[in-house]
């Protein structure tokens, strides 16, 4: 079983601004094709059983992805995509939008971005979504770590900032996305805390050496089982993620550095998340 959690959807013509697509090709020292439509997505996603999918309302960096069409993307392969909600806790009407995102649209989790948004995620106004979520077993995923957008807030995307959300609502089910990178350490200290705070390692392989690093981390503090496999397309790909993994070690070779446990990152690759999350 091969779940990627983390996946994008947009019609990036209709649902970025100029300028922020501009600003997406400084996330990589190559450019990143913004395009995704479904034909490309399907072939990337190849060999994956199931793929967690999602846009992001941001409007302060230009970005805004409405969750009807997130739910028209997963229609056309529903036995393979499970969609996620996004949601802008600066809008007044997040919460209706929420309502209509589940009970309408049946979308099965919640994607949010504080860092794009501008909203600090440990806000009281975030606790009926909170309490609601936690109380229908809907996991969020959330943006953690820094971001290529020039009017993002860093000082809302700290990993730290989710040991209170953690503490307040112990059961809700949450993904730290990207390892909050490259606050790596802050993240493994949550998610180790917490039962039900766990990580990904999307959009991370392609800095090889921060990556080999990060996994060393988790391993020397005993996380590996709380790392969730995602590939953050279409930034990269699972196909590229998986190399990514397998490859880790390479760094190692002819020294005394150790070794990421090949049987920890093929867990990652293979790990069962829609069952963790409760997305079956």
């Amino acid at each position: 079983m091969i779940v990627d959690v983390h996946t994008h959807a947009w019609d990036f013509q209709r649902h970025m601004t100029e300028e922020f697509v501009g600003q997406t090709q400084i996330a990589r020292t190559q450019p990143v094709p913004m395009a995704v439509t479904f034909d490309g997505y399907r072939q990337a996603m190849e060999g994956v059983d199931k793929a967690v999918v999602f846009g992001l309302k941001a409007r302060l960096v230009g970005l805004y992805v409405p969750n009807d069409y997130i739910a028209q993307f997963v229609a056309k392969a529903p036995d393979k995509l499970i969609g996620f909600m996004s949601l802008d806790p600066t809008e007044p009407d997040f919460m209706e939008d929420f309502e209509r995102s589940y009970h309408d649209l049946k979308l099965k989790g919640i994607k949010l971005g504080p860092i794009y948004a501008g909203f600090d995620p440990r806000d009281r106004k975030l606790d009926a979504l909170y309490a609601k979520a936690q109380k229908e077993g809907l996991p969020i995923l959330f943006h953690a770590g820094t971001s290529f957008v020039r009017w993002g807030y860093l000082e809302f995307t700290r990993p730290y900032l989710w040991d209170e959300v953690a503490r307040r609502f112990p059961d809700l089910k949450i993904i730290l996305a990207h390892l909050g990178h490259p606050w790596e350490g802050e993240c493994i200290a949550v998610i180790r805390k917490h039962p039900n705070v766990y990580a990904d390692i999307s959009g991370l392989h392609y800095r090889p050496w921060q990556f080999y690093n990060s996994l060393i981390l988790c391993q020397e503090y005993g996380v590996m089982g709380k790392l969730l496999f995602g590939s953050d397309y279409p930034f990269t790909t699972p196909k590229a993620t998986v190399k990514g993994l397998r490859s880790v070690n390479r760094f190692t070779e002819g020294t005394s550095l150790p070794r990421v446990s090949e049987t920890a990152v093929e867990e990652i690759i293979h790990r069962d998340a829609s069952a963790l999350l409760g997305l079956n």
